[in-house]
């Protein structure tokens, strides 16, 4: 018997921020992928592998509830020992969840150097998230609820618990969904809409790696703090987040790359006005170099995601603008990834095969 599921990173493209409080914003899925298979235990032992983070099987027991216990103390998968439980209360575990040997290897979100292990900011949590509770409701014959939205909110859920209850999910919704998506939260943080969408054309995207990694958790801890004090500055600045992410979506659906790259334009200066509202280090000197470079190489330029570290994109509807703004950056010394675009969400391949 044997379960093997996979899903995609992400890249939001604009919304960062403004979507915790309502506003529209996109993302696309992103040809990385975090890949869980679940197979029979041997022994009858539960056990898991996680490739770069514990390269040996380590043995847990689960109990009734979700909860699990590691044979190794010194043993800690946080998402694991989070996800279980929160599994369980969603019915996702079964009456009695099948000793399996795990594997989960998320080695695609990261980088390595001289220096070490560097997550790359493409959304590995949400990743594994998703594949690992899918491929945990098909291993225990739990399926999940039929509708899409219903299933979405669910690996929300799930992943918020590993998060402090923080996150918007849209990094959720590109693992599961795939392609570029429409994102937007209700107002008691439940998600309101998560479509399908297609870019522009012509629009051209070049994704750049700061050399560093960022702790979004920590920023949005941070911003969470100085919206319970003097919140005046911090939700003008949200705002003007959530008017010019709107607009960015009204430009995709218009199909107007020139109106996206405006957009993305009044973005960085939204950014810039949070990061001295909230005193949030969002536009790094990294991420503060590449936008010089990417003018100077007609194109324009924002961090993707929470900012300070991690990843940025280039825009520009001119592929020699595309091209320059490579060479200069590689030339300033950051580095390009080679991303792309996937279509393909969420895929599982179950005992049948389906």
């Amino acid at each position: 018997m044997m379960v093997e599921c996979s899903a995609p990173g992400k890249l939001v493209l604009v919304g960062e921020y403004a979507v915790l409080f309502g506003h529209p914003a996109l993302v696309m899925a992103v040809d990385r992928r975090a890949r869980v298979r679940l197979h029979s235990s041997e022994d009858g032992r539960s056990t898991v592998t996680a490739p770069g983070l514990q390269s040996q099987p380590r043995e847990l027991t689960i109990a009734g509830d979700g909860s699990a216990s590691w044979r190794d103390p010194s043993t800690h998968l946080p998402l694991v020992e989070s996800l279980l439980p929160a599994a369980a209360r969603y019915g996702l575990l079964g009456a009695r969840l099948l000793p399996f040997a795990a594997e989960l290897d998320t080695r695609a979100f990261f980088a390595e150097d001289g220096t070490g292990r560097h997550k790359l900011g493409l959304g590995s949590s949400a990743a594994l998230t998703v594949a690992l509770a899918s491929a945990l409701a098909s291993w225990s014959g739990s399926p999940p609820p039929r509708g899409r939205l219903d299933w979405l909110q669910v690996l929300v859920e799930l992943h918020r618990e590993a998060h402090g209850g923080r996150g918007s999910g849209i990094d959720v919704a590109a693992s599961l969904l795939g392609g570029v998506v429409e994102y937007r939260l209700g107002e008691r943080g439940d998600v309101a809409a998560a479509e399908p969408t297609v870019l522009p054309d012509e629009l051209q995207m070049v994704f750049v790696w700061t050399g560093r990694s960022a702790d979004t958790g920590d920023f949005l801890e941070h911003l969470e703090h100085c919206l319970g004090r003097d919140s005046g500055r911090v939700e003008a600045a949200l705002a003007r987040l959530g008017t010019v992410s709107g607009a960015a979506v009204e430009a995709v659906h218009l199909r107007s790359a020139s109106a996206v790259l405006g957009a993305v334009d009044a973005y960085w200066d939204g950014l810039n006005d949070l990061e001295e509202a909230a005193g949030l280090p969002i536009l790094s000197a990294e991420h503060r170099m590449a936008r010089r470079v990417a003018l100077a190489s007609g194109a324009t330029y924002k961090p993707s995601g929470a900012g300070g570290g991690d990843l940025g994109i280039a825009l520009t509807n001119d592929p020699d603008a595309a091209a320059a703004f490579g060479r200069d950056i590689r030339a300033a010394g950051l580095e390009i990834m080679d991303l792309s675009l996937t279509a393909t969400g969420c895929r599982l391949t179950s005992p049948t095969g389906t």
